[in-house]
């Protein structure tokens, strides 16, 4: 209860009580989920308020705010994501909601599921995320995917994990390089549409045959290749490349031909960059060394990523400025 505070699960259990009827202490809440972003999540055990998730959120993180519209507006749109039954507004960017329990079977719980089952999982994310790609948002999106964002990415990556936690000296001017620009201005200059933001194992939720997607409060206009990227080069999953190659073509399929294959390398680079980025910073100076052991299989998949560009690809530079700062002492 550290981030949020005492403050925070009494709002929550008042909430849980209004919509309920119940009488509901603090004492009845369990957190789900708590990070360093400012947002709680918890269930109850009391009877009434099964089948119910409480989050509560507080300024530290700027999209945390945008949770509610998100949702309001996918559901609308038919994306399945979670039915919110109760909110609630506190003022200074604090807010709380209760929204419908999923329960927990996320795709990352069924990391070594036999490869059939997996399948069939991962199309249904495709198709979720599909349709969230197909939405024409009428509420307030996070500021777009731009070069300076893109460039954010790189910087993050060469601070925590070039630097942090390899030592390497290429993190010093890393996105300066015109390798890094380049691709950051090229990437900027696609067309976009409303994407997810953070589309990997742990934010996609199986109930029955369909994916529900949680967690898109940092959704943007960026482009559908970076979720794609996020799902099939999820280290925290290890894909099989027979199982990926299946998945590109159902989406290719899918998406008629909109996804373009230079710009989903690109991509790839860019969310690898990012996840090993944050693996190192939350591992290192958040204390949770889990992230830490994902490092080395980040590595292999975008080094592996790296070794697949064509020479004359978009990506192609920056790949080989990747390989030689990774490996490069």
């Amino acid at each position: 209860m550290r981030q949020v505070g005492m403050s925070g699960m009494r709002a929550l259990a008042q909430l849980l009580g209004d919509h309920t009827g119940a009488r509901v202490g603090v004492s009845d809440l369990q957190v789900v989920a708590q990070g360093a972003s400012g947002r709680c999540i918890v269930r109850s055990s009391h009877p009434a308020c099964q089948g119910i998730i409480g989050i509560y959120w507080t300024a530290e993180r700027e999209d945390n705010g945008a949770f509610l519209p998100a949702a309001d507006g996918l559901r609308r749109a038919g994306v399945p994501v979670p039915e919110v039954y109760a909110r609630a507004d506190y003022g200074g960017g604090r807010g709380a909601c209760l929204v419908q329990d999923l329960g927990e079977r996320s795709l990352l719980s069924m990391k070594g599921a036999a490869e059939s089952e997996l399948g069939k999982a991962y199309r249904a994310a495709l198709r979720s995320v599909h349709a969230l790609h197909e939405v024409q948002p009428d509420w307030d999106l996070q500021p777009p995917f731009d070069a300076a964002l893109y460039r954010w990415e790189q910087d993050y990556f060469a601070e925590h994990l070039l630097g942090t936690h390899l030592h390497r000296p290429a993190a010093v001017g890393f996105s300066e390089r015109s390798e890094s620009r380049e691709l950051a201005q090229w990437l900027a200059g696609q067309e976009r549409s409303a994407v997810h933001r953070d589309f990997q194992s742990q934010n996609i939720i199986m109930c029955g045959t369909e994916a529900y997607l949680i967690d898109f409060q940092g959704m943007r206009y960026g482009l559908p290749e970076y979720d794609l990227a996020s799902l099939l080069y999820d280290p925290y999953m290890e894909v099989s490349a027979e199982l990926r190659g299946e998945l590109l073509n159902d989406a290719l399929t899918l998406y008629g031909g909109r996804i373009n294959g230079e710009r989903l390398q690109a991509c790839s680079l860019q969310r690898l960059m990012q996840a090993l980025g944050a693996y190192a910073n939350i591992g290192y100076h958040r204390g949770n060394a889990w992230y830490l052991e994902l490092i080395p299989t980040g590595i292999r998949i975008l080094s592996e990523v790296c070794a697949a560009i064509s020479s004359d690809a978009p990506a192609a530079p920056m790949a080989a400025c990747i390989q030689n700062a990774l490996f490069s002492h």
